[in-house]
């Protein structure tokens, strides 16, 4: 009996930090308490599990997703100094993105495109809104 409580003590524990965890400790959500470094790391990490790269495709990943960076942050700054915003600019960080993606994709051997698809399909996707 001691043991099962001690169970369901530990599951609800677990089920109240997880959210918690996500949402970046109750601090204002995670994302947005990284480094660009971090944030680039994390979004290498999450779409390159399971794949081993070369030193010569580590070093192409990593120029794509710097210069991919320096694009939407351009792009942000942009809207922000000219008011604008909302659903053009997002249709346009979707563009980059999916360029982005196409050219990550294109360093890749053929067995490592499809780990890259699972790794894709498997992030965690934002729509439409907080």
């Amino acid at each position: 009996m001691k043991n099962t409580l001690r169970v369901i003590a530990a599951v609800a524990a677990l089920a109240l930090a997880t959210p918690a965890f996500a949402q970046g400790g109750g601090r204002g959500g995670g994302g947005m308490q990284m480094s660009p470094e971090q944030r680039m790391a994390r979004q290498k990490e999450m779409l390159f599990a399971g794949i081993t790269l070369s030193s010569d495709q580590a070093a192409k990943v990593d120029t794509i997703m710097v210069q991919g960076m320096k694009k939407q942050a351009e792009a942000r700054q942009a809207a922000m100094s000219g008011g604008g915003g909302g659903p053009a600019m997002m249709e346009a960080m979707r563009k980059m993105n999916g360029e982005q993606m196409e050219a990550l994709k294109a360093v890749l051997t053929d067995e490592q495109k499809k780990k890259f698809d699972e790794n894709v399909a498997a992030m965690p996707q934002r729509r439409g809104g907080r």
